[in-house]
């Protein structure tokens, strides 16, 4: 009985009109919500002020969450970087004979290496020190030697004191402080023992002070109605208030201040602490913020009845006008008339449903007008067509007849005692029997370079003294290990193709396989002309989403397709790098966990 009751109902919504139903939207939606809303006006205004402060309160917060989290992050990233960074780090482990060998081997490490250009990129960041226990080095610049004095330092202490390989550690130079006039002497900084590379020869230490001033700055913009305060372990580290602001004393301690019950707290996890952000806001004055009220609700109930009465009229008639023109040509398709829409449809549902109608009058025409039996006919005759293409395109090649056509010039030229065109062809025979002949994608290392070996002297049959070229294998068990075929080749075809080909000086391509850090490391460098700055871009940013659908991107898709194969085989843990510049050459570093490479 509730079902029928139920049904009835819904019947009823069903039968009434487009128009009375937007009627009755705007009665219950519109009409009466306003006239209560305006009716509570001056109850709800203190919560709503209440609400709008919180909110403020919370914008800032996330604000001040925001470019607190943005100065860390860069810090963070100068300091990744510079702890992965190889030039850098065998500039460090090195020895010296004396003072001259070190200030050559400083300069040629800052012309190979980003330290300076990461170093001033960010305002985040103040200064860079390398503590290095090296008694070869010279102190100046960002290099200082670790010394007792330096291990006796606070933050050296706390980091010898912590299991944490990194750490965010804030302190005051007490020296700093008597020595410096602008800069004070609060640091906040991220120190980090500099062990990426395994073991290591000297002890390193980076530290990387965070830029205090400029941080400190951009919270005292955030100063109007309410106070700052960035907490690490009870220290007030950062703050809008000038009473804590002051950079040539201590850190002030947060319970040593009173306490606010309306404050609003955060934490967020920094390297190895958890900081604090509480906000303080101001008192709120309701009085002040209720001006003229009686004028403000006859505005707010005007401008909510008449523009959406308005709006509702338009709609409606918007509405109405457009359903019945389709009611009526649905009528006529009854009757066997199939009339095309042709006034404007519009872009919304209903514009949806208009063309939906006028494609589903056009395919009714097109049925009744073609014969299937003709279409059947016609697809036929195509896919016959298709057949017969293939099978034509299959027989132009006969890999037999090729091989002793081959086979027939090299023993012609062996008995002309043209030896070199002999040894050539035989070469070129080998390549192109292994890429007919391998079934398994997989090949070993010995076969790759047997592979890579033929096609060089090609090329350098070619080219002449224009080319040499180096195969280089640390470890014989290298050369069991397998990789998908025609993988390392193709780097080499583009470095000889793309790199020597162009240049107008002699080259040379290198090849080396070597095992390091249980990964396989496979390097190919060339002496060449190098990519572009653009071309190099792009080539980087597709390996970080590499996809089929992407290989129309670029004008040479071999080292994609080689790449996208490596982790087809060996999944994400395969890493390939590109480094290149005009007109010195580029090189091309493939790693490969050793496990996967012996298991093939």
């Amino acid at each position: 009985m509730k079902r029928k009751l139920k049904c009835k109902r819904i019947q009823l919504l069903d039968d009434w009109s487009l128009r009375t139903k937007l009627y009755i939207m705007f009665i219950f939606c519109v009409l009466v919500p306003v006239v209560a809303t305006n009716a509570v006006f001056y109850q709800s205004i203190k919560g709503q002020i209440e609400a709008k402060e919180q909110g403020r309160i919370n914008e800032m917060q996330q604000r001040i969450r925001f470019n607190l989290r943005n100065s860390l992050d860069n810090s963070l990233y100068v300091s990744n970087f510079l702890y992965t960074d190889a030039t850098l780090n065998r500039f460090m482990e090195s020895k010296y004979n004396n003072q001259e060998d070190y200030y050559f081997a400083y300069y040629d490490m800052l012309s190979g290496n980003n330290l300076v250009r990461y170093y001033y990129s960010y305002q985040q960041v103040n200064q860079v020190t390398f503590y290095v226990d090296n008694d070869t080095f010279v102190n100046g610049g960002n290099f200082i030697k670790l010394n007792d004095d330096i291990r006796k330092s606070e933050w050296y202490q706390a980091l010898m004191n912590t299991d944490d390989q990194m750490m965010i550690y804030s302190y005051f130079d007490k020296q700093q402080a008597e020595m410096s006039q602008t800069q004070g002497g609060r640091k906040v900084s991220i120190i980090r023992k500099l062990n990426y590379f395994g073991k290591q020869q000297v002890e390193k230490v980076l530290k990387v002070d965070l830029d205090y001033a400029f941080i400190n700055k951009s919270f005292k913009n955030e100063g109007a109605g309410g106070k700052i305060y960035i907490v690490s372990n009870d220290r007030i580290i950062f703050s809008n208030d000038a009473q804590m602001n002051q950079a040539r004393k201590p850190f002030h301690l947060m319970s040593g201040m009173s306490k606010d019950e309306g404050q609003s707290t955060e934490l967020i996890p920094v390297v190895s602490e958890n900081w604090q952000i509480i906000v303080r806001g101001e008192k709120l004055d309701f009085l002040t913020e209720i001006v003229d009220s009686r004028f403000n609700l006859l505005l707010l109930i005007i401008v909510n009845l008449l523009v959406p009465t308005l709006l509702i009229w338009l709609i409606s008639r918007s509405l109405v006008h457009r359903v019945g023109r389709i009611a009526t040509h649905l009528d006529q398709v009854k009757q066997e008339k199939f009339e095309v829409i042709v006034e404007p449809a519009g872009k919304d549902e209903i514009g949806s449903l208009t063309h939906s109608y006028n494609m589903m009058v056009i395919k009714i025409r097109n049925l009744i007008e073609i014969v299937f039996k003709g279409q059947v006919e016609r697809q036929a005759l195509e896919l016959s067509k298709k057949q017969a293409e293939l099978k034509a395109l299959q027989s132009q090649v006969n890999p037999h007849f090729m091989f002793n056509t081959l086979e027939t010039i090299r023993m012609r030229s062996l008995i002309k005692d043209e030896h070199e065109t002999s040894d050539i062809i035989q070469k070129l025979a080998l390549l192109l029997r292994q890429t007919i002949n391998w079934g398994n994608d997989l090949v070993s290392i010995q076969d790759e370079i047997r592979f890579v070996e033929s096609y060089l002297v090609i090329q350098q049959y070619r080219f002449g003294e224009k080319l040499q070229f180096v195969i280089d294998v640390t470890d014989a068990e290298i050369l069991e290990m397998k990789i998908p075929k025609l993988t390392v080749l193709t780097f080499v075809e583009n470095a000889c193709i793309h790199g020597i080909e162009g240049g107008l000086n002699d080259g040379v391509v290198e090849v080396r396989f070597q095992k390091y850090n249980e990964q396989l490391h496979i390097v190919i460098q060339d002496t060449g002309v190098g990519m572009e700055k653009d071309k190099l871009e792009l080539i980087r940013t597709m390996l970080l989403d590499p996809s089929l659908e992407r290989l129309s991107e670029l004008s040479s898709i071999g080292v994609m397709n080689a790449y996208i194969r490596l982790r087809m085989y060996f999944d994400e843990r395969v890493q390939v790098s590109i480094d290149s510049e005009r007109y010195k050459g580029t090189t091309i570093r493939i790693q490969i966990p050793l496990v996967q490479a012996s298991q093939g």
